[in-house]
């Protein structure tokens, strides 16, 4: 074996040794580092007993036996505790193997020992009860059909709980379920491991997959209570194997993935007629300064899927979805556009990100196209979706950046709400236009699978954030629906929200 070992003057000067002469040459080091530890304690421990003694009368013999005893006793005991700290955590050079050190020279690579007791648990979970009225015009009515008619309620949106942690040290997981419909679902179910060469994380299981800005902020921390309609085209959670990372300064973000397409609430596929998919995002942050309060991001997505039984279906409600799933649902919200089950071979999409923050300012859009290469000898089609929104805090507060995840985080009042002492949260207003079109020929022809249709919803928002894990929100919505056999229409949609998270 060649290394490098540093000479007396600190110079590298390449030597052929043998595995076990470098072990022994790093053991002895170890030894004469531990050595002289315990003769600096013994000689400091001395001092301690002789300096007392200067300018003064000697002390009688036994008075001078019993300290010097006394003394080899906390030798003895600081030796051994020495020893014991040293050798902690160590791992023999032959079982840990070498990498180069620093400045060249050959070391063991021992792992750190964290002091940390493995496998770790942290609970988590957060509800959001919505609230929700409209007014339709007759036409809106008429063109939903039989259901046409929207109920007002309230709804237990979402009702979480989860239990993450970490299995060992770079080894962590979550396991996260939603029991707000009848029947409790997975969430985000996944192992990951961090720090791997090459790929930094790689991950397994049921999570987001890495396409979108909007679908990879959390649902906790969005200024509206939904997503924009272009969220019926994502992958989103889906079963696989991803990777992802970021470069030194976090100012470059990638993710890939491969996964099962589609899956149901509890992660599962099956089929053996297509049923893969791949995914892919890159940002970046052109322009980052004051610690991000001056940003600008930019991303771009991509993904392919070749789906089971060869059928995709994509539809949306008009971004609110209070809905009762119980066997005899009371609430129901139905799609505003629809493509029904369209037989394709494959599907393709991709999603373009441009967000930018200014102090308390910010604005986010996302475009995306959606290609469906349909069977036979019909056409590829396009689904075309976008969105513009602007977010404004009126009382300052600076919304969070997430570097590593490329999204926005949360609002964080700089005072809670305490009437009391004149505090009340973090108020924030927002507004968001979004466009879905759905209403190519092949969907407007007699015996098209669905509806087709094209929709824009205008929606307004406050929020009010009483500290960093409750916030109230007010959403007004006008979605504008054209139909290609029933005409224009519209609906007027008044929501309120809940949130509590720990």
């Amino acid at each position: 074996m060649k290394s490098i070992w540093p000479n007396a003057d600190g110079i590298g000067i390449p030597t052929e040794i043998s595995l076990e002469e470098a072990t022994l040459r790093y053991t002895d080091g170890f030894q004469m580092k531990t050595f002289w530890q315990v003769k600096l304690l013994s000689m400091l421990a001395l001092l301690c007993v002789v300096a007392p003694l200067v300018g003064q009368d000697l002390q009688p013999d036994t008075d001078i036996e019993s300290r010097l005893s006394q003394l080899e006793d906390e030798i003895q005991m600081l030796r051994t505790q020495v020893e014991a700290s040293s050798q902690a955590g160590m791992v023999p050079a032959q079982e840990a193997g070498w990498i180069i050190g620093n400045n060249g020279s050959l070391v063991p690579c021992i792992p750190p020992a964290d002091g940390k007791k493995y496998p770790t648990v942290q609970l988590t979970g957060f509800f959001q009860l919505d609230g929700v009225w409209f007014n339709q015009n007759q036409a809106n009515r008429t063109t939903l059909g039989p259901n046409g008619d929207l109920q007002d309620g309230w709804d237990f949106r979402r009702a979480r709980l989860a239990a993450k942690g970490d299995l060992a040290e770079n080894f962590s997981y979550i396991m996260e379920f939603d029991f707000a419909s009848s029947q409790a679902t997975f969430v985000d179910v996944w192992a990951q491991y961090s720090n791997a060469p090459l790929f930094q994380n790689i991950r397994i299981g049921r999570w987001r997959q890495p396409y979108g800005m909007s679908e990879l902020t959390s649902i906790r921390e969005l200024p509206f209570l939904e997503r924009s309609s272009g969220f019926s085209v994502a992958p989103f959670r889906q079963t696989g194997l991803g990777f992802f990372g970021s470069n030194e300064p976090d100012r470059v973000t990638w993710a890939a993935s491969v996964f099962r397409y589609p899956s149901d609430g509890f992660g599962d596929n099956a089929g053996d007629n297509g049923g893969y998919a791949g995914a892919g995002r890159l940002t970046m942050l052109p322009v980052y300064a004051s610690d991000g309060e001056r940003l600008i991001h930019m991303g771009i997505d991509y993904y392919y899927a070749n789906p089971s039984q060869n059928e995709v279906r994509f539809l949306s409600q008009p971004e609110i979805q209070v809905v009762d799933v119980a066997p005899n649902p009371s609430i129901s919200v139905p799609p505003f556009i629809d493509t029904g089950f369209v037989s394709v071979n494959h599907v393709d999409s991709i999603n373009f990100e441009l967000a930018a923050k200014y102090g308390r300012f910010v604005i986010q859009s996302e475009a995306r196209w959606t290609r469906l290469n349909q069977r036979g000898n019909a056409p590829t089609q396009v689904i075309e979706n976008a969105y513009a929104l602007v977010r404004y805090s009126l009382t300052g507060e600076s919304l969070q950046y997430n570097k590593k995840n490329a999204v926005f985080g949360r609002v964080v009042p700089r005072h809670d709400f305490n009437p009391y002492c004149g505090n009340w949260g973090a108020w924030e207003l927002a507004a968001r236009y979004s466009f879905a079109d759905f209403n190519g020929n092949w969907l407007a022809a007699s015996g098209s699978p669905g509806p087709g249709r094209q929709m824009g919803n205008t929606t307004l928002g406050v929020n009010w954030y009483l500290n960093a894990h409750t916030k109230f929100q007010f959403n007004y919505i006008y979605s504008d629906l054209n139909d290609p056999t029933y005409g224009s229409s519209f609906a007027d949609i008044y929501a309120v929200r809940c949130q509590i998270d720990y």
